[in-house]
């Protein structure tokens, strides 16, 4: 296991080498130092491109020049994915305040207490792979459900190609109105999709033959009566031109976003009647 790596931001240069010596006693690598803010987003820019990016910043607050290390910790969290941890020699409420914003995993007072600052390492460097973990692990997440969204989309457009161009005339009914009716359906009847979606049980009662009235509503009522199915029947119905159609139509009992439902085939046999009885 490589040990843990941390860079050092702290402009006063005896307080700087005391903790890379005692890190470096502690077994981890100090991959370098700062004095200041600007300085050390250079070298950890360097250090990334290397492959060497530091697990641990430790950044002292109060830094000479443009930056402090509040504001250079923030720059950091925008380029790197460096855990900081805040040396401060004052616990003032501001400094706090101003920091907290940052989300640092770990503060230590000055002077320095080394066995406090092992403790806070490694509970920084935890949290920073539990979180590199729990990013790896929503990415994957994420490119799984696109890939699983894709194949519900293509499905999806099979499932439609195939409704829009079937044979059958496929129509749920419910509370004696049409919630979906493919396009064949409209075109047994003679009529355009949205027109025949908009027919209620009784303009489709109103399109069949006098005598086959009764068998189709008798038909209905006693699927919806029994919740069984399917039924099968030939009815004739009058088209939107007057032709009379013979038409084979399935009836199932089903449940249809939470209510009872209708499903309803309708299959155009007339040429097949029309050469049975020649």
């Amino acid at each position: 296991m490589n040990p843990i790596s941390i860079y050092i931001v702290e402009d006063e240069l005896l307080i700087s080498a005391s903790l890379k010596s005692q890190l470096q006693h502690f077994g981890y690598e100090v991959c370098g130092s700062a004095m200041s803010g600007e300085i050390c987003l250079e070298e950890i820019a360097e250090l990334s491109r290397q492959g060497r990016e530091p697990e641990i910043v430790l950044m002292d607050i109060h830094l000479r020049g443009e930056m402090d290390g509040i504001e250079t910790a923030k720059k950091m969290n925008e380029k790197f994915n460096c855990a900081i941890i805040f040396l401060t020699g004052q616990s003032s409420k501001e400094v706090y305040d101003r920091s907290f914003k940052i989300k640092p995993f770990g503060y230590l007072l000055k002077p320095i207490d080394m066995e406090q600052t092992k403790m806070t390492v490694e509970i920084a460097s935890y949290q920073r792979n539990l979180e590199i973990e729990n990013n790896l692990y929503q990415k994957d997440l994420e490119a799984l459900l696109e890939k699983r969204s894709q194949e519900n989309k293509e499905l999806i457009s099979i499932y439609q190609s195939i409704v829009d161009n079937s044979l059958l005339g496929l129509a749920i009914m419910q509370d004696e109105k049409f919630v979906f009716a493919n396009k064949r359906s409209a075109e047994i009847f003679g009529y355009s999709q949205e027109e025949f979606h908009n027919f209620s049980i009784h303009d489709i009662v109103g399109f069949l033959h006098p005598e086959d009235k009764e068998k189709i509503i008798t038909l209905s009522q006693n699927t919806t009566a029994n919740n069984d199915g399917p039924h099968r029947t030939c009815v004739r119905i009058s088209s939107r031109d007057n032709q009379i159609k013979h038409v084979e139509t399935v009836v199932k009992y089903i449940v249809f976003k939470g209510k009872p439902a209708l499903h309803q085939t309708f299959l155009d046999i007339t040429d097949y009647c029309l050469a049975r009885n020649s």
